[in-house]
């Protein structure tokens, strides 16, 4: 490919008073190199991630995961096994944001979670319990079309007695 776009290069140049197809092809090898250069590992759908093939990248089995999703692993951190994780995980998510929302508020319920408080605006933000722990969602919009979703995982803290006062 590096050879042929720059092959087409020499013949833009070769062209009088013409600076655009070589700016032209220059962006589209550009695009093309950081395309290439992508490393965010494609999330299994949830529902499937019982019958997921061996080898395939699924860090999450707790919650739901849209398809198409996919792990921002430099944003990402994410402690403990998968069916009890705790910390961060940002999901580039294909759904626009209201759908992205509809998504975890349904389908989260199916997956044990109880839906505490929620907030909707241009961020949407949601809050779960489940046993132990507290899953905090935030569903952010992106520019382009698609969201993402920040998922914090904590342990729920023990319910405390108030303090007696004499």
């Amino acid at each position: 490919m590096l050879v042929v776009l720059s092959g087409l290069c020499y013949k833009f140049n070769r062209m009088k008073n013409s600076r655009r197809p070589t700016f032209i092809v220059t962006a589209i090898w550009v695009v093309a190199f950081l395309a290439g250069c992508s490393n965010n590992p494609t999330l299994t759908t949830s529902a499937a991630a019982e019958n997921a093939e061996p080898g395939k990248f699924q860090p999450l089995t707790d919650i739901p995961i849209p398809n198409g999703a996919k792990l921002d692993s430099d944003k990402s951190l994410i402690l403990g096994p998968a069916d009890h994780w705790l910390g961060r995980a940002v999901l580039k998510v294909g759904l626009a944001a209201n759908e992205a929302t509809v998504f975890y508020q349904n389908q989260m319920p199916s997956f044990g979670w109880e839906l505490i408080t929620m907030a909707q605006g241009k961020v949407t933000n949601m809050t779960f319990s489940r046993a132990d722990r507290i899953a905090s969602i935030q569903i952010e919009g992106e520019t382009f079309g698609g969201s993402h979703a920040t998922i914090i995982m904590s342990p729920r803290q023990p319910k405390q007695e108030p303090s007696k006062t004499k």
